[in-house]
């Protein structure tokens, strides 16, 4: 299929691809600002680039011509550029030729080179897209041997033109995006290009995001889905100005992330919770002084477990600002969607309610009582453009309000499988209901594997299938474990422990890994105690026995790819005795 202008209003049709609204916006407004990318790693102050939507038409068209050149229609490209303006000219590139992107990250990320091999083998691309600043490339690092595509060498070149290759259906593959593997090895999802502008619409949709009016704010990274979305396709669906910068310069200073929302209309941003906790403890007063937030239309947090508190510490620290409590929406999504599936209702402030902690264990949500332990969970609100409902994962059939169940996700931007992985495909994406109402599909729903329920309308996630820990018949999730311990003593790093059960000789062992604080040199003298008082805590709070609380150095607890605690690796270490333990 041939790329055309899109001749009517660009949100209108249904079957316009992601390059097609890129070709209408360069038309519509070719002088306004499309990408600013702005480079803390030379200048603290920050270098910014900006390229046009005319400019940015041209470059993608000319990387395009050069891919097709060398890579047949349906053929695999690689994306390992580092954070920037190429690199989402590259995905937009392998796009525009008919090839499906597979976006990855430089082999010169820190620590993730095991994974970069491992996507790079299963995917077996004919094509590597990165720049003459991409030193594992140019080195010859890798050993695949694919054709190099430099797309910083073709910024300066005209190939708004080109109308070669292009995809031959709606459905045929886009991109891989490879999951970040917090409970399995990572797998690469099998997005097609109805999918792609599918989810773009039902962010637009959900969050009521003006066309061409719209700023995109994002340090999250490009090669993972929500970064990739909000930092590339889904802006150039409403004709957004993107603001990008690298995660690095996020964490070395929040406040760049405040900068780059303030005095700006209409701004959408995500984060995972970490992140929101973690300007809330950095930002300084002279910091918000500066800053007028009133232009935020929504605060995306996703990609882990919505900490009520981190919520309300957030909004209280940037109040000053004029940031809007409305503005900030606990979401829910997974790559196997595309990547967005649900969020808390818009013009209303996040929804934090409170439930009964022992009914919870027990596979209901239930309003507490007086004089009872509590839980407090955020609403992730409801599904936009598709359909969620809570299902019992051994019976399939469809459970009640308040009961806890698997999440199950049916719409157009549920994938279309995994790369050459039939029995997982099968297994997660071809979910049958027991028993259908009239107007619901019985066939065709994913599987999430997440946990959650629907409360009045609205939906709440309690945690992973594979990830709870199951003690006496009660269900019991770590991130309440979790972060439970992390008030015990200061010693323990916040957002940096894995709860999860081992096997022992009477039945299945709580254990608890956590990573002491950076500055806490008397972490190894303090062990005994801070034990002590960890299963003095949960024996009172959660009628839990903890077996074992390892300490282990700083940075040492396995993550994925987007920053989340991957538990079953951690409990792997565990068990093969080769964490970083402290004493």
């Amino acid at each position: 299929m041939q790329q055309k202008p899109v001749r009517q209003h660009p949100l209108a049709p249904h079957d316009v691809l992601v390059t097609d609204y890129l070709v209408y916006w360069a038309a519509a407004k070719p002088e306004t600002p499309a990408i600013t990318f702005t480079d803390h790693s030379v200048d603290r102050a920050g270098i910014s680039r900006t390229v046009t939507y005319a400019e940015l038409d041209g470059w993608t068209g000319a990387v395009a011509e050069e891919i097709a050149r060398l890579v047949r229609p349906g053929g695999r490209a690689a994306v390992l550029c580092p954070q920037g303006i190429e690199y989402v000219v590259a995905f937009l590139g392998a796009l525009r030729a008919g090839v499906v992107c597979v976006p990855l990250f430089p082999p010169e990320l820190p620590g993730h080179r095991d994974r970069l091999l491992a996507a790079l083998t299963d995917c077996r691309p004919d094509c590597v897209v990165a720049t003459t600043r991409t030193t594992g490339v140019q080195a010859g690092e890798l050993p695949h041997d694919a054709a190099v595509v430099f797309v910083d060498l073709f910024a300066d070149r005209d190939g708004s033109r080109f109308v070669g290759g292009g995809p031959q259906s709606f459905d045929d593959l886009a991109y891989l995006q490879y999951t970040s593997g917090s409970t399995r090895a990572p797998a690469g999802v099998r997005l097609t290009h109805r999918n792609l502008v599918a989810n773009a619409r039902q962010i637009v949709e959900a969050f009521e995001l003006p066309h061409g009016e719209t700023t995109a704010v994002s340090w999250l990274p490009l090669f993972h889905d929500m970064g990739l979305l909000l930092g590339g396709p889904g802006a150039i669906v409403c004709g957004a100005h993107v603001h990008l910068m690298d995660p690095l310069a996020f964490l070395m200073k929040p406040r760049r992330w405040i900068e780059a929302m303030t005095w700006r209309p209409n701004v959408i941003s995500a984060a995972p919770n970490f992140a929101y906790g973690y300007a809330a403890k950095r930002l300084e007063d002279a910091d918000l002084a500066a800053a007028d937030l009133s232009g935020v239309r929504a605060l995306l947090n996703g990609a882990e477990p919505v900490r009520p508190r981190t919520v309300r510490a957030f909004l209280e620290r940037c109040a000053p600002a004029g940031l809007r409590p409305e503005v900030c929406s606990p979401c829910y999504g997974l790559a196997e969607a595309t990547v967005f599936v649900a969020r808390s209702p818009v013009s209303e402030p996040p929804s934090l309610r409170t439930f009964d902690a022992a009914d919870r264990q027990l596979g209901r949500l239930r309003t507490a009582g007086p004089d009872v332990l509590t839980v407090e969970l955020a609403s992730c609100g409801s599904a936009v453009g598709q359909q969620l409902e809570i299902v019992d994962p051994m019976t399939r059939h469809l459970l009640p309000d308040g009961d806890i169940g698997e999440i199950w996700v049916h719409g157009p931007n549920v994938a279309a499988g995994y790369w050459e992985q039939g029995e997982a495909t099968a297994a997660t994406f071809d979910g049958t209901l027991a028993s259908a109402p009239e107007g619901l599909p019985a066939h065709g729903w994913l599987r999430t594997g997440d946990l959650g329920a629907v409360v009045d309308g609205e939906l709440y996630v309690t945690g992973r299938r594979k990830d709870l820990i199951i003690v006496d018949g009660r269900n019991i999730y770590p991130q309440d474990l979790e972060a439970a311990l992390e008030s015990v003593d200061p010693v323990i790093a916040a957002h940096r422990s894995a709860a999860f059960a081992a096997p022992g000789p009477d039945g299945e062992r709580v254990i608890v890994v956590a990573e002491r604080r950076r500055d806490a040199r008397d972490a190894a003298a303090r062990h005994d105690a801070i034990t002590i008082a960890a299963r003095a805590l949960l024996s009172r709070d959660m009628a839990l026995t903890l077996h074992e609380l390892v300490l282990v150095e700083p940075d040492t607890i396995p993550r994925t790819t987007s920053g989340k605690i991957a538990r079953l690796r951690t409990r792997d270490a565990y068990l093969n005795g080769t964490l970083a333990r402290v004493v």
